[in-house]
């Protein structure tokens, strides 16, 4: 009876032995398992950290973009702002001036015809394509340039090259004193501004004289103030063109009354 209840006890020994290596064997398994997911995580989780900083980097370039073309537009209002400003205020009133009444002609005479205008009269010395090809090439390669004229005539300026596809609305339009502004160029829009003033100042129609005495005025100011430029000269001052003509000195009292 005793190696009977001997035999039992080792094969309950031997089956639990068994069952516990089975134990043992499936929880190595799963362990192993679980590490080698593990094992590949880091992986996955760099994968995935790349396409979420690619993804951050689109988004960035986007409103990137997105800002420049509000600010682009933001400059574009505010220069129409500006266009409309100047060709909704009403100009102001000159002072009466005492004038001697109208003297009427002689019984008989004929009145006198009308001058003949003709575009060589109006200016001697029309812009010509040889001169604006070394002018493009000097506003190629300047940063930006200060204008400084009436706000009538930066409207004209407007009006010129804003369908110029080179043109690029400038920042804030400061306002002087005597009605004055003070605008700051790019040296592609001065490019713009010479193609656009270079075709006005060659119009042949006499209707649009004034057209033509603006854009010959603007261009040979802002030929002149390149011309005057350096392209060694790194860091001098920043290029201005001003309109702003004065009156010459008053005569001295003894040249009062003598012919001029």
């Amino acid at each position: 009876m005793a190696w009977i209840k001997t035999g039992t006890i080792l094969n309950d020994a031997h089956t639990t032995r068994q069952q516990i290596l089975s134990a043992l064997g499936a929880g190595f398994t799963d362990l192993r398992t679980s590490l080698g997911k593990l094992a590949g995580l880091p992986k996955t989780i760099a994968a995935d950290g790349a396409w979420l900083r690619e993804d951050h980097r689109q988004l960035h370039r986007k409103l990137d973009q997105a800002l420049g073309e509000i600010e682009q537009l933001r400059a574009c209002c505010a220069a129409l702002s500006d266009l409309v400003d100047a060709r909704t205020t009403p100009p102001a009133e000159p002072a009466e001036r005492q004038t001697d009444p109208p003297v009427a002609p002689p019984r008989g005479a004929q009145p006198l015809p009308p001058p003949v205008i003709t575009l060589d009269e109006t200016d001697a010395e029309a812009p010509d394509p040889v001169r604006l090809r070394k002018l493009l090439r000097r506003a190629a390669g300047i940063s930006s340039a200060k204008l400084v004229c009436h706000r009538d005539t930066w409207a004209f300026l407007l009006e010129q090259t804003a369908r110029d596809p080179h043109f690029r609305a400038p920042g804030p339009v400061d306002d002087e004193h005597e009605g004055r502004v003070e605008v700051t160029l790019s040296g592609r829009s001065l490019i713009a501004v010479l193609l656009s003033l270079f075709g006005t100042s060659r119009e042949e129609d006499t209707a649009k004289l004034g057209d033509l005495a603006m854009a010959t005025e603007l261009y040979q100011r802002i030929a002149d103030a390149l011309e005057n430029t350096d392209s060694a000269d790194r860091y001098g001052p920043q290029v201005v063109i001003v309109l702003d003509d004065r009156a010459g000195p008053a005569p001295d009292e003894g040249d009062e009354g003598r012919a001029v």
